[in-house]
């Protein structure tokens, strides 16, 4: 991840404006881009909409230090990731608990009695205690998409942070087969074309987005999914982040990676690798392309991202053949590769741009080559200085950059994203016709000099216009039976899933089409069902323990339903989601967030929501900023920046109960816990570690509040125990040091609470926590690799993965049925939500 000060001036101006990205009910426009003006919307768009709101979003670079600040140590650069290995491997000799039957159960691995490799047991897998929940139709960031050649039917799809699915129908519905890899930021996949049940998963998201996940090297796995082997020699810094992967036609057992290191090779199906090319350039390399019809390796490599882009091939990469630049031009960034199937002398390239202006890090050309890619047979088919205006949005927000254009504003607004979302691919059978997705999809007819739109990111409804697909694109993919007439399917993959058209060739809209999502007849239909890769921040449970709701990144806040099941949640408020709350007593009153200072309310069920902030004077919020709900007094509620604030009368009025408890960005409220039998008793967590108190908090009005220090780091969550207000946790995620912190005197003093050795939770950010209501020795704690659980006060600890993934969990929370019966949900970061029943 770079420093924020290296970033380029329209990336750190990205990171602060918010971009598009496209809500389920309605379109947005980044908050003061352009400054726009809205205005009544033109009939076209009010009929195939219905009249809504402009909404101020979230973009992938808003947050770009925070998933990294909540986990880095202090005075380090990057993350440590070989530390969740070694994380992984305690686990897996850790003692096991399942909650579901309470009962212990045997570690994941076992020592074998004279040495040797320890191993894991078939019943590791078998064991299904927890039970999904979905969100099975709203999808998430999904970089990854290969098609089994033999079987068609066959997909295998890579979730950002939910890793390795399969569907064995074609898409209609899917299974996860990778919950048990020790990273799930899967981000590449490669499927051997000489046996289909081999498959290498790429790990680790390297394209500076706000929430990317520091990867493990690959995995392989030579049973069509069913367990993965991570292969040793990958599983260091030069392959934290795989960003593309592809196999020779040649010998399945030579494939080629990009990464943030440059191209290594293998030739012996992952086994040793050797770095082949080094780009000299930080970002590394991004995509590669391999020609398939000539004796030898002819394999293109794209790299450099914010730095300088260039396209450079070898023309025997199996051997030690030299790379030569065959593409670079000055201003160009990322670049994205494609090579025409039906003629493969004739290669595309995608490139963004470095230029200050309107275009920075978006369209800076399309490069074509008929020469088999020779330095100096590539032309540029369109520029970002191209008289049609359509043409130069290939990489941009098309409707933001033509607001004036529709009649929905005064100005124009570039919001660009070529760093984020590139892809192009040509058709299979026809080397003119080429499709590139960005923010939206385009295709071109005549060798990418003229572009048409065939998708609307921001066209769903209700009524939902059939040219919709959720905005920003990362794989462009063609069925393997594809021939232009009978069989025009096509597959993509982006930040909302899966889609796919049976018209890839159908109308596109050209010029000011871009206005109007009706006038492309090219029909899309999602395939996100049981596809549960959801990237919660937060989540609560109704009264009744059917109904749960949560903040997720890129698609908004959701709720679902177990009468409705996981297929059929709700998006009900748009944008990047964040903490929310209900309340108990009148279950249409709902609040949620979504990034910053952003408190809505709903009073109908989360049919409309509306601001609550008013009073809040305080510009110090982090991303996906605290806030709680009194559990004593529903229409109180705590929240923090740089301050803490408090309102009695549900959000219609706010005081200020601190005076400031920050200074800086560094140190800003990141957690907030109220004792359920004592409202005067508040602990506020800051994100540098420190824990602030009150023992009389309701009278708190711009007041002292003491603090303690129990360690630097990042405070990710307090929790107190439900029958003595005296007695409180405080989790951190930040790397380094105890991660659990118990308090037996309401915040004075703290210690330690996470075991050791054997028996403690590793090295490992610890992201929530929560205490069992009946048992109040038993704590739930929810960190970066799956659930953990403890019977006596957090002495000791034991793993309860138990049919659940090795996902980030955000929130944990207890549901106490009318009757006694518990029930404990996990919301995480990529898996979706959970829940398993507690058996005392």
């Amino acid at each position: 991840m770079p420093d924020r000060r290296s970033c380029p001036p329209a990336l750190r101006l990205f990171a602060l404006i918010g971009v598009l990205l496209l809500p389920s009910i309605a379109f947005a426009l980044p908050k003061g881009a352009g400054k726009a003006t809205a205005r009544p919307m033109p009939p076209p768009i009010r009929a195939a909409l219905g009249d809504r709101n402009l909404r101020s979003q979230a973009n992938p670079g808003e947050a770009m230090k925070f998933n990294v600040r909540k986990r880095l140590p202090a005075g380090e650069a990057s993350l440590p990731v070989e530390r969740y290995v070694t994380a992984k491997v305690q686990m897996d000799r850790m003692a096991r608990f399942d909650i579901a039957t309470g009962k212990p159960l045997a570690p994941s691995v076992v020592e074998p009695q004279a040495g040797g490799a320890a191993v894991q047991p078939d019943v590791d897998r078998s064991l299904a205690s927890w039970t999904p929940l979905g969100p099975g139709n709203i999808g998430g960031r999904t970089r990854a998409l290969v098609i089994d050649p033999r079987t068609p039917r066959i997909f295998y799809a890579g979730g950002a942070d939910g890793g390795v699915w399969k569907s064995t129908n074609a898409g209609t519905g899917w299974t996860a087969v990778g919950d048990l890899m020790s990273n799930l930021a899967v981000t590449s996949l490669v499927i051997d074309p000489t046996s289909s049940s081999t498959l290498y998963a790429g790990t680790g998201e390297g394209f500076f987005n706000a929430d990317a996940i520091r990867g493990l090297g690959i995995f392989k796995t030579t049973n069509s999914g069913t367990s993965w082997a991570s292969l040793a020699a990958t599983r260091n810094a030069n392959f934290s982040y795989v960003n593309d992967l592809v196999i020779s036609s040649k010998n399945p057992s030579r494939l080629y990676a990009a990464t943030r290191s440059g191209v290594w090779r293998t030739i012996n199906g992952g086994s040793t690798w050797t770095r082949i090319f080094n780009p000299g350039v930080a970002d590394g390399c991004f995509d590669l392309a391999i020609r398939t019809d000539k004796v030898n390796d002819v394999l293109f490599a794209a790299c450099g991202s914010t730095t300088r882009g260039s396209v450079n091939r070898n023309v025997k990469a199996e051997s030690t053949a030299v790379w030569v630049p065959v593409l670079a031009e000055a201003g160009m960034g990322r670049t994205s590769l494609a090579i025409a199937p039906s003629n493969q002398n004739i290669l595309y390239a995608l490139a963004d741009s470095l230029a200050a202006g309107d275009y920075e890090l978006g369209l800076h050309a399309v490069f074509r080559s008929i020469a088999g890619g020779d330095p100096g047979s590539w032309t540029a088919q369109v520029r970002n200085t191209d008289v049609k205006k359509l043409n130069t949005l290939l990489l941009s927000n098309p409707m933001l950059a033509n607001l004036a254009e529709c009649g929905l504003g005064d100005t124009d607004a570039f919001v660009n994203q070529g760093w984020y979302d590139n892809v192009i691919a040509v058709d299979p059978k026809d080397p003119n016709r080429v499709f590139a997705g960005g923010i939206d999809l385009f295709r071109s007819d005549d060798g990418g000099k003229n572009w048409g739109v065939i998708s609307y990111g921001w066209a769903e409804g209700p009524p939902s216009a059939p040219s919709f697909v959720r905005a920003d694109h990362h794989a462009i993919v063609f069925h393997p039976l594809y021939n232009g007439t009978t069989n025009q399917v096509l597959f993509v993959g982006g930040d909302g899933g899966i889609a796919r058209t049976q018209n890839a060739r159908g109308k596109s809209g050209k010029g000011l089409e871009v206005c109007d999502p009706r006038r492309a007849n090219v029909v899309w239909r999602r395939l996100n069902n049981g596809y549960e890769v959801t990237q919660f921040y937060h989540g609560a449970v109704f009264p009744d323990g059917n109904t749960y709701f949560g903040g997720t990144q890129d698609n908004g806040t959701v709720v679902g339903n177990t009468a409705s099941g996981r297929n059929a949640w709700v998006t009900i408020l748009a944008g990047d989601g964040g903490y929310v709350a209900v309340d108990p007593t009148d279950t249409q009153t709902l609040y949620a967030e979504n990034f910053g200072l952003s408190i809505q309310k709903s009073n109908d069920g989360g049919a409309t929501f509306g601001d609550v902030t008013g009073d809040i004077d305080d510009n110090g919020f982090i991303f996906i900023a605290p806030f709680a709900m009194d559990p004593s007094e529903p229409r109180r509620l705590w929240a923090g920046g740089a301050f803490i604030w408090r309102t009695d009368d549900g959000a219609a009025t706010w005081t200020r109960a601190s005076s400031v408890v920050a200074g800086d960005d560094d140190s800003l409220v990141s957690a907030v816990g109220i004792a359920p039998n004592n409202p005067h008793r508040v602990l506020v967590g800051l994100s540098d570690g420190f824990i602030h108190r009150h023992d009389s908090a309701l009278n708190a009005d711009d007041a002292e509040w003491p603090v303690v220090l129990p360690r630097d780091g990042f405070v990710s969550s307090i929790a107190f125990d439900p029958g003595d207000d005296l007695i409180a946790y405080a989790t951190y995620s930040t790397f380094g040091g105890p991660h659990v912190w118990r308090t037996t005197d309401g915040g004075a003093h703290w210690s330690p609470a996470d075991g050791s050795g054997a028996t403690g939770i590793p090295d490992l950010p610890v992201l929530s926590i929560a205490v069992d209501p009946a048992r109040r020795n038993v704590l739930y704690a929810g960190t970066d690799l799956g659930v953990f659980v403890s019977n006596n006060s957090g002495a000791t600890w034991a793993v309860a993965n138990t049919g659940f993934a090795a996902v980030s969990t955000e929130h944990l929370e207890v549901h106490v049925a009318p009757g006694g019966e518990e029930t404990l949900f996990a919301f995480t970061h990529g898996r979706g939500a959970w829940k398993v029943r507690i058996n005392p």
